[in-house]
């Protein structure tokens, strides 16, 4: 494990990237967040919600304890309604609005309301597409005009399965969509972005599957960010 030195040296060294404009090397970085969360994955380990995943893909991709991530954002283990708060608020995180600029290691964010817990996921890279989005065309129901729709890959912890499609498969989910089978905990999924022409984010589905449920700004606030610089700065212990 990195000491808290090194740890700062190198969070300092990224921040230097960050205040050149160095916004592709900030996203590489952030990387190692989705290869940490990949990493999890085949030990099959459940390990609770999607944002304890994400704080636990953050303390293995950088070495931090949970005093980090107190330091960071207030909590040793923050849930989504905290996360999705500080990527607005903009706490040690950059919002991405844009689906263009999304890049493997940033994290989705669903707000949690009166009826609902919210979720936390992490975007990883799909090989087969030489990138983390997709397009989807022809456009799945429900179809909104003067919108475009994307799959977005993910990797993440939940006990719902995000589909169980061939072309955008759960990880976790076994044998045929009729008689299939799903165990939770960390697994690799898609989930379904949708925005406007221009690319700006609007809303989202929990999958890509047609008839999937759409979720708007109003009835699930949905917040995409990446983790700002990257890692982030924690001072060396005196």
């Amino acid at each position: 494990m990195l000491s808290n030195t090194a740890r700062f040296l190198m969070a300092s060294a990224a921040a230097s990237l960050v205040a050149l404009g160095s916004a592709h090397a900030n996203a590489q970085t952030c990387g190692d967040i989705s290869d940490a969360a990949l990493d999890i994955v085949p030990g099959g380990t459940f390990v609770g919600t999607g944002a304890t995943f994400f704080t636990q893909a953050v303390k293995d991709a950088f070495g931090y304890t949970s005093t980090d991530i107190h330091f960071l954002w207030g909590s040793t283990s923050p849930n989504s309604a905290k996360y999705y708060d500080h990527v607005v608020a903009g706490t040690y995180f950059q919002q991405i609005t844009n689906i263009l600029d999304i890049a493997p290691g940033d994290v989705i964010v669903v707000d949690a309301t009166a009826t609902y817990s919210g979720h936390t996921m992490i975007v990883r890279e799909v090989e087969a597409w030489e990138g983390p989005v997709k397009e989807i065309l022809p456009a799945m129901n429900p179809v909104f005009a003067s919108t475009r729709q994307w799959a977005v890959g993910i990797v993440d912890s939940t006990t719902s399965v995000h589909g169980c499609g061939s072309a955008y498969p759960d990880s976790r989910w076994s044998g045929n969509c009729t008689a299939g089978t799903f165990t939770a905990g960390p697994g690799t999924a898609f989930t379904r972005l949708y925005t406007d022409p221009a690319g700006v984010i609007q809303g989202h589905s929990w999958s890509v599957t047609s008839g999937a449920t759409y979720y708007s700004p109003t009835t699930r606030p949905l917040a995409v960010g990446r983790v700002t610089p990257c890692p982030p700065i924690i001072p060396p212990a005196i």
